[in-house]
C-alpha cells in the first residue's frame, strides 16, 4: 500500500472509532475510569494485552493475544493511556465525562458496550495493510502530511489530517513517532506474514502427474532385414502345394465349425460369471457408501451443523417478520381450518403438501399433538428482541376469519411460512454427548454449565467463529428452563 492510501485508511479507521466513542457517552453509568478497574482487575495500576484479552472474553469478543497487543504501543498501559484511548474530540463531551461521578459503578450493558468499543478498534486495526515504505515522512508533522498530499495533488479535509494525527500520535503530543511508527508498521508486516503462512499451509496442494515419455520409435530398418531371396518353383511343386492348401481349407473349416461352438459356451459362461460380478461390485458399492454414511462425525461439526440450521431458522424467522402482511394470530387462524383452537400434525401437512406425519417434529418440543396459539408465537416469534416487537406489535385484519391462508397473505410471505415449517420438521442430528465433552466445553467458567463464552472458545479452538448472538441461538434452542445456559442434562439431550 502506498504512503498516502496508508494515512487515508487511518483516517477512516479513527473517524469510525471516533463514533463509537461519542456512542458511549449516551451510558449514563459510562466513565472511563470504571471500565479501567473493571479491566484491571488485578488492581494493578495498570493495564496489559493479556488483561484486555480477558475483559473482551467475558463478553463473548474471542481476540488472540497477539491481535489485542496490536493497541499497545508500550507494554502497560496506565490510566492516562487509557483515557486517551477512549475520550472522544469532542470537548463537550470530554467536559461532561470529566464531571460525571467516577464513583458510580458502570452497568453490564454499558461494561459490554465498551468490550465491543475495544473489539471493534482491534479488528479494524489488525486488517490495516501496512504502508511498502517511510521514506517520504521525515519529521510527522501536521505540516509535512499536508505538503505530501499537496505534491500528489490531491485534496484533504482538514479533519481527515486531524483523524490521521490522532490515530498515529502515540504519546499525544500533536507529532508522530516515526520511531514508534516504523516498530508498529514491523508488527502488522509479522502478522501479514504469519497469516499467509498458515493460509499457504491449509491450502490444498493436488498432486503433480508424471509425464512418462515414450521412446522414439523407430521407423527405418535395416536393408538386410527387408530383402527376401525369392525361390526358383517347379510345376510338380506347384500342384502338390495347392492340394495341401485345399485339404487345409477343409480342416481349417471343420476346426472354426467346433471353435464357434466353443466360443459360444464361453460366452455364455462368461456372461454369467458378468452379471455375478456386477451383482458383486453392486453390492459391495453399497455397503462403502453404507459404510462412509456411517462413519461417525465430530462433536464439533455436529454443533457447526446444529448452529448453522438454528442460524437459518433465526434468518426466516426474521424475514417474516419484516413482511408487513404477516401476523401470528392471522396464521394461526387459517392454519386452524378445523376451528377447534389448536394446530395439529394433518393441517401443517396439508399446507406443507406432503404425507401425513412428517411434520411430527415440530410438535415433539412441545410434548404435544396440537399447538395452541401461545405455542404457535413461540415457534415463529424470533429470538432477536427488535424483530419479536415488530412481530408482536403488528394487529391482526379485522375481515381474515374463516379466509384461506391464500386469501390474507402474499406468495412471499406464504413462501416464507413454508420454508420456516420444512426447517423445523427436519430430524436433527444427534450429538450423543457424553460427560466428558461437557466438562471439555464447560472449561472456562467451570460452573457445571455450558454458557455462550464457554461455547464460543470451544468453538473458536475448533478453528469456528461465532458470534455471541449466534451461539446463544444454539443454547436457547435446547434450554428448556431458559435461564440462559445449558445444564448437563440439557446438554445430553442435544
Amino acid at each position: 500500500m502506498e504512503l498516502l492510501d496508508f494515512l487515508m485508511e487511518c483516517a477512516k479507521i479513527e473517524r469510525t472509532i471516533e463514533i463509537s466513542r461519542e456512542f458511549l457517552t449516551k451510558f449514563p453509568s459510562y466513565h472511563p475510569y470504571q471500565a479501567f478497574k473493571k479491566i484491571d482487575q488485578y488492581n494493578e495500576g495498570y493495564i496489559t494485552a493479556q488483561a484486555i484479552q480477558v475483559f473482551l472474553h467475558r463478553f463473548g469478543y474471542l481476540h488472540t493475544l497477539k491481535e489485542c497487543g496490536i493497541l499497545f504501543y508500550k507494554p502497560e498501559f496506565k490510566y492516562v493511556d487509557f483515557l486517551r484511548f477512549l475520550l472522544p474530540t469532542n470537548q463537550q463531551l470530554r467536559d461532561f465525562i470529566s464531571h460525571s461521578d467516577q464513583k458510580l459503578e458502570s452497568s453490564n450493558d454499558c461494561l459490554k458496550e465498551i468490550a465491543k468499543h475495544i473489539s471493534l478498534e482491534i479488528v479494524l486495526m489488525n486488517n490495516l495493510l501496512p504502508p511498502n515504505s517511510l521514506e517520504k515522512l521525515t519529521n510527522g508533522t501536521r505540516e509535512e502530511i499536508e505538503s505530501l498530499f499537496k505534491k500528489e495533488r490531491l485534496f484533504v479535509y482538514q479533519d481527515e489530517i486531524d483523524a490521521i494525527i490522532k490515530r498515529l500520535d502515540f504519546y499525544g503530543d500533536g507529532q508522530i513517532d516515526l520511531l514508534l511508527l516504523k516498530n508498529w508498521i514491523l508488527i502488522l508486516n509479522q502478522q501479514i506474514k504469519q497469516k499467509n503462512e498458515k493460509e499457504s499451509q491449509s491450502v490444498f496442494v493436488t498432486p503433480k502427474k508424471k509425464v512418462t515419455i515414450q521412446n522414439p520409435i523407430k521407423t527405418t530398418e535395416r536393408k538386410d532385414s527387408q530383402i527376401k531371396k525369392s525361390k526358383v518353383s517347379t510345376p510338380k511343386q506347384i500342384n502338390y502345394t495347392q492340394k495341401l492348401k485345399a485339404q487345409k481349407k477343409i480342416k481349417t473349416y471343420d476346426n472354426q465349425k467346433q471353435d464357434l461352438r466353443g466360443r459360444m459356451a464361453q460366452k455364455k459362461q462368461e456372461g454369467e460369471t458378468e452379471k455375478k460380478m456386477i451383482k458383486e461390485v453392486q453390492t459391495s458399492k453399497k455397503t462403502v457408501n453404507n459404510l462412509q454414511k456411517i462413519k461417525p462425525k465430530q462433536p464439533q461439526e455436529i454443533i457447526e451443523y446444529l448452529l448453522d440450521k438454528e442460524i437459518k431458522i433465526e434468518k426466516v424467522k426474521q424475514q417474516l417478520a419484516l413482511q408487513k402482511d404477516f401476523n401470528t394470530l392471522d396464521a394461526f387462524r387459517a392454519l386452524d381450518i378445523y376451528n377447534k383452537g389448536s394446530i395439529g400434525v394433518e393441517e401443517i401437512d396439508i399446507l406443507l403438501n406432503q404425507k401425513l406425519g412428517q411434520s411430527q417434529q415440530i410438535f415433539t418440543r412441545f410434548k404435544s399433538d396440537q399447538l395452541t396459539y401461545h405455542d404457535f408465537l413461540n415457534l415463529l416469534q424470533p429470538y432477536s428482541v427488535n424483530f419479536a416487537e415488530i412481530l408482536n406489535t403488528r394487529q391482526p385484519c379485522v375481515d381474515a376469519y374463516h379466509k384461506k391462508i391464500s386469501q390474507i397473505f402474499s406468495i412471499q410471505t406464504i413462501r416464507l411460512l413454508i420454508d420456516l415449517l420444512n426447517l423445523l420438521q427436519q430430524i436433527p442430528v444427534k450429538l450423543n454427548a457424553d460427560i466428558q465433552l461437557f466438562n471439555k466445553i464447560d472449561g472456562i467458567t467451570r460452573d457445571n454449565f455450558i454458557g455462550v463464552s464457554d461455547l464460543q472458545q470451544y468453538l473458536y479452538e475448533s478453528g469456528l467463529r461465532y458470534t455471541h448472538h449466534e451461539a446463544m441461538l444454539l443454547i436457547n434452542a435446547y434450554d428448556k428452563d431458559k435461564d440462559g445456559r445449558l445444564s448437563l442434562e440439557e446438554f445430553l439431550d442435544m
